[in-house]
């Protein structure tokens, strides 16, 4: 009959785990990423149609990472069980959602005009 090891738990150390501000993800995906795209993503000679999707398609990209990046700031203020703070986060993410909807439809009614004059 064999004797099991014994495991020294002793020497273990315990796993950090990477803690994210939700005001850093708020910040960064509401304002760096939708920023960072249209720089990139801008024609900065004048507006063909490729172009003009480019730079819709950006616009729309950096909407939608910024809804995702409020909903994830309430889905974090959530999980860690922060419950007077939860209303604050569902307001800001409302905010922040119905005002990349009206972005998205902005942006949509440019490309529109745009299109409809380079045609």
């Amino acid at each position: 009959m064999q004797v099991a090891e014994q495991t020294d738990f002793s020497r273990v150390t315990p796993r950090s785990s990477l803690k994210v501000s939700r005001g850093l993800v708020l910040i960064i995906g509401v304002l760096a990423v939708p920023f960072a795209l249209m720089l990139v993503f801008t024609s900065y000679t004048t507006v063909t149609v490729d172009s003009a999707l480019r730079q819709a398609f950006a616009g729309v990209a950096g909407q939608t990472v910024a809804m995702l990046s409020a909903v994830t700031t309430v889905a974090m203020t959530a999980f860690s069980r922060r419950w007077r703070e939860l209303p604050l986060f569902v307001v800001i993410a409302a905010l922040v959602c119905t005002a990349a909807v009206n972005s998205m439809v902005g942006t949509a009614e440019q490309l529109w005009w745009l299109l409809r004059g380079l045609t």
